[in-house]
């Protein structure tokens, strides 16, 4: 089910039922888009779906392409943009997915990781085989 009011031109959000498996039962997956030339993240709608999730108890996945660079991440360094990011994931009490540096951003003269999976604990807890898959896409 679409939430028409968690979308934007940079921001898509769907709730999804599941069923079974021992995990939670609906979960919030967002996809965002944060742009480089924007302030420094996140933007004012991610912080206002964190804040409602974390209110009613609603798990979360958010794929995002970043355009941060943070150690944590699999980034070679820490940019400002990429402390900004990590300090609100930290204060939100949620958890970065990435496992190990594979680079998500690839150019003829550059590697990079900017692009993370953040979820709330729970989500992060039930999730496996976390990858950067191999596949070329778009």
């Amino acid at each position: 089910m679409p939430l028409m009011h968690h979308c934007s031109r940079d921001l898509t959000a769907v709730k999804i039922k599941t069923s079974g498996g021992g995990g939670p039962r609906e979960i919030i997956l967002r996809s965002a888009y944060l742009p480089y030339d924007v302030e420094p993240p996140p933007p004012g709608e991610l912080e206002r779906l964190v804040t409602g999730c974390r209110a009613d108890g609603t798990h979360l996945i958010i794929s995002c392409d970043a355009n941060s660079h943070h150690t944590s991440w699999g980034s070679t360094n820490i940019n400002n943009r990429g402390e900004s990011l990590f300090n609100y994931i930290m204060a939100n009490g949620l958890d970065i997915m990435n496992i190990g540096n594979k680079p998500t951003f690839v150019t003829s003269n550059r590697q990079e990781v900017t692009d993370i999976t953040i979820a709330t604990v729970y989500v992060g807890n039930c999730t496996k085989d976390w990858h950067v898959t191999e596949e070329v896409c778009c």
